[in-house]
């Protein structure tokens, strides 16, 4: 019978590879359901924006507008002056939302939108139109979805 040797020490013992998958299954779904947060975590109001200037490029102004934060002085008349087809934002006729931006303690989130008076949105390469865009920062209540202007 031979005893155990204090010089050799015992071979460590390997893991079950069920184990080892299942801890690789987890760290996957951790970091695919992190990078889902990260990109889609605004796409609500993504989509609320896309909306609003869907009907703005539409020239359903009026529809536009009762997507617009109620509770402002903001009124329609205002709301062409901005965004009618002579506004300052005018004409709308396509648009690129570039960026979110979430605010640390914000109750929405800034989103920041190129406009461009022509049908199809200019290419980066396509500098005379490009000068014509213009970039606006709205803002999206979490709450109600309602856009108004970015403080």
């Amino acid at each position: 019978m031979a005893l155990p040797s204090l010089l050799k020490p015992e071979p460590a013992r390997r893991r079950s590879k069920t184990f080892k998958f299942a801890i690789g299954l987890i760290v996957t779904a951790i970091v695919l359901a992190s990078l889902y947060w990260f990109f889609l975590r605004f796409h609500s109001e993504d989509a609320t924006v896309n909306q609003f200037l869907s009907e703005v490029a539409a020239g359903n102004l009026q529809g536009a507008y009762k997507m617009w934060e109620t509770e402002s002085n903001y009124g329609y008349k205002d709301f062409l002056q901005d965004w009618g087809p002579s506004g300052y934002y005018g004409p709308v006729r396509s648009f690129q939302i570039v960026n979110n931006i979430e605010p640390s303690g914000g109750s929405g989130v800034i989103i920041i939108v190129h406009l461009s008076p022509f049908p199809q949105f200019p290419s980066e390469n396509d500098i005379a139109k490009s000068q014509r865009t213009k970039e606006v920062r709205l803002w999206v209540q979490f709450s109600d979805h309602s856009i108004s202007y970015a403080p």
